[in-house]
């Protein structure tokens, strides 16, 4: 995924770890036992909860961010895999996580066949969560530009954009400048998830959904405002 590959060592600057992730995530997570990170990046969140007892297994689709992972936390299990091929990992999990907008990457077909193994590779009372943007609200309109993100001091702006948005499929359009200088352009197409289908597709195999959040402060989820969609299930 070169998409990703091309501003791999600006990722760590444009996504930090954030306190707040890291507690929820710490929270939500069973205290012991295997706990799958999908769409790990650069591994920080797998080092984490390695740290406080969990043994993690983190998946991305980029083998250049699995590298970088694997260099900087050796002693995990890191692997270069996409959401898509999770079936073949072997044992049981007790929980999951999956956030940053990684699942828009894939369509709705896609994301019942990980579901599906997901609830293959999990027990009762295993947690799951699961962070996309919130498509409820940006599907009311028919493009969105994030707010720039500025990096080392300013002299680095990293865009984000949807120029094309419809419910069939959104153009995710990014830049990295310095000064006049491109470093990266890139776009990829997403697949939008609406709070509605995200419950079916899960209730249909097997998770009930515990609670909603905004963001990862615990701010209440509201469909009709721009926020994230935070979500997590047990597993029945």
């Amino acid at each position: 995924m070169s998409f990703y590959s091309d501003f791999a060592e600006y990722y760590d600057k444009v996504f930090p770890v954030e306190a707040a992730v890291d507690a929820f995530l710490q929270e939500r997570m069973p205290p012991t036992g295997r706990v799958l990170d999908v769409g790990c990046g650069t591994g920080d969140y797998c080092a984490s909860l390695a740290a406080t007892g969990r043994t993690p297994i983190g998946i991305d689709l980029d083998p250049r961010m699995i590298q970088t992972a694997r260099e900087r936390y050796p002693g995990l299990d890191l692997r270069a895999m996409g959401m898509t091929d999770v079936g073949g990992i072997e044992g049981e999990l007790a929980g999951a996580f999956c956030i940053g907008n990684v699942v828009s990457h894939i369509d709705r077909p896609a994301l019942e066949t990980f579901v599906d193994d997901l609830a293959a590779l999990t027990g009762p009372g295993a947690s799951w969560v699961l962070q996309f943007v919130n498509w409820d609200y940006l599907l009311t309109r028919t493009s969105y530009r994030f707010p720039d993100v500025a990096i080392e001091g300013g002299a680095v702006t990293f865009e984000r954009r949807y120029p094309q948005i419809s419910p069939a499929s959104v153009e995710f359009a990014t830049r990295l400048i310095r000064g006049e200088t491109v470093l990266f352009e890139g776009s990829v197409t997403l697949h939008p998830l609406t709070f509605e289908d995200c419950i079916t597709i899960h209730d249909e195999r097997g998770f009930a959904l515990v609670e909603s959040f905004g963001n990862f402060r615990g701010s209440e989820f509201k469909p009709g405002v721009m926020s994230s969609s935070i979500h997590v299930f047990g597993r029945i």
